[in-house]
């Protein structure tokens, strides 16, 4: 069963996903929209909000902090439109988690790179 997109806490204009396509144990793959030219700051952002429904880290979401990125390339140029978005899990230690993004339009990579995220303390461990 495909998570819901209203786990989501994020509201509009920062909310950039539309739904999700995979809510995998590891990784998930959703479909979000830029409703005006986005930042390379919106695409890291859409990649954060994608990490939601990855099983393992949020089978309750807790919340969480985007604390960086790095890596990023940009493979084309920017503009509003649908994409999709797949993030999945590179690193974790306790509440610090690294994750990798793809961007997609059209099937091309438009743009990847890293970001880290801290969540909140939980009272069990993630895995």
């Amino acid at each position: 069963m495909i998570a819901d997109i209203n786990r989501l806490p994020h509201q509009a204009p920062v909310r950039f996903l539309t739904e999700v396509i995979k809510d995998g144990e590891d990784d998930a793959i959703c479909m979000l929209e830029f409703l005006e030219k986005p930042t390379l700051s919106a695409v890291v952002e859409a990649a954060a909000q994608n990490v939601i429904f990855i099983a393992s880290l949020y089978k309750v979401y807790n919340g969480g902090v985007l604390t960086g990125m790095k890596n990023i390339i940009l493979h084309d140029k920017l503009k509003s439109g649908k994409y999709r978005i797949e993030s999945k899990i590179s690193a974790q230690l306790d509440n610090f988690c690294i994750f990798s993004f793809e961007l997609f339009r059209d099937n091309k990579v438009i743009a990847e790179g890293e970001f880290n995220v801290v969540m909140k303390a939980r009272e069990t461990p993630l895995k």
